[in-house]
């Protein structure tokens, strides 16, 4: 006598109830990562931020200001040059020559930085 094998067919009640689960999780998941989005986004630092710059007189003024704020407090060696690059640098702007006005104060700023830390080696 042969052996016969029935299946049942599953009933559409379970088999839409099987995909509830996946759903669930995904939902939960989307959701979670669009509530938590905005909160990591506004942990990360303005600093890191790039700031965009324009060869215009105000940043040039602004450039100038900066760094005549930090010459005098400035106590590194090489500072005549420091004043005579700054110095440089507000003649140029005025003479309507922004860019290298610009060049001259940010080497002006960036002497005037103390140097970064040495990188040891492990």
């Amino acid at each position: 006598m042969p052996d016969f094998v029935f299946m049942r067919r599953t009933p559409r009640r379970e088999a839409r109830g099987r995909r509830w689960p996946l759903m669930r999780s995904l939902l939960l998941t989307l959701g979670g990562a669009l509530l938590l989005t905005p909160i990591a986004i506004s942990l990360v630092p303005a600093e890191d931020a790039p700031r965009v710059i324009t060869d215009t007189p105000d940043y040039c003024h602004q450039l100038y200001t900066q760094a005549s704020a930090e010459e005098h407090q400035t106590k590194t060696a090489g500072l005549a040059e420091i004043r005579n690059l700054v110095e440089q640098g507000a003649e140029m702007c005025a003479a309507g020559q922004i860019r290298g006005g610009i060049i001259r104060l940010r080497r002006a700023l960036a002497m005037m930085r103390p140097p970064p830390p040495p990188r040891r080696s492990e």
